[in-house]
């Protein structure tokens, strides 16, 4: 049985960024980093809890504070509605004073929303 023919190189290359283009396609192109920034200059340690992370206060701490007391974190999240909170030094739970809205959690306080990627 004769060996068959290799097909041109060129026919190769041309398949590499079909191939790349296709997983690049597949990727959630929809995530984009969320800033959250909360002034607490006396503050040793800051995180943000919401319903992107089970509220839980390890997940994701800030960083800082920077020179003017304000700590920082950019967090991916796919786009839709969050509420989330502050907590500061581990014991106190702050809603958001910079946040567009907010809610009753349901224990008398508020939890912030954010609306991402819309």
């Amino acid at each position: 049985m004769p060996m068959p023919k290799c097909k041109p190189p060129s026919r190769i290359l041309f398949l590499v960024p079909l191939l790349v283009s296709c997983t690049i396609a597949s990727t959630p192109e929809s995530v984009a980093p969320a800033v959250f920034h909360v002034k607490a200059p006396q503050a040793q340690r800051v995180s943000v809890v919401g319903t992107f992370n089970g509220w839980d206060p390890e997940a994701h701490p800030l960083h800082g504070p920077d020179k003017n007391g304000v700590w920082t974190l950019r967090l991916p999240l796919s786009p839709g509605q969050y509420r989330y909170m502050f907590v500061v030094d581990g014991a106190r739970w702050m809603a958001d004073p910079n946040a567009v809205a907010s809610q009753s959690d349901g224990f008398g306080g508020r939890n912030s929303l954010l609306f991402h990627g819309r």
